[in-house]
């Protein structure tokens, strides 16, 4: 039995060694990950702002338009009506 012992030992010590290796590389693929979200939230947020800017600037032209076609409307009505 304790021939054994010293070799079961040294796989428990080899297992626990490689395990601590696997932790520290897992440790800095979530760091990696952790910035990369970092980053995406960053860009995300950025991209809302230019959407929201784009929304509010087409529904300015949308108004424009429709301010256009109102105006443009009422020049051939209105004489029409008015005998002129």
């Amino acid at each position: 039995m304790t021939t054994t012992s010293p070799d079961r030992l040294d796989r428990i010590e080899s297992l626990l060694s490689n395990l601590g290796e696997d932790m520290k590389t897992v440790k800095e693929d979530l760091s990696t990950v952790k910035e990369d979200i970092s980053e995406l939230k960053e860009q995300t947020t950025k991209t809302n702002e230019k959407v929201e800017t784009y929304q509010k600037a087409s529904q300015q032209v949308v108004n424009l338009a429709f301010g256009m076609i109102v105006t443009a409307a009422l020049a051939v009505i209105l004489p029409v009506v008015t005998n002129r």
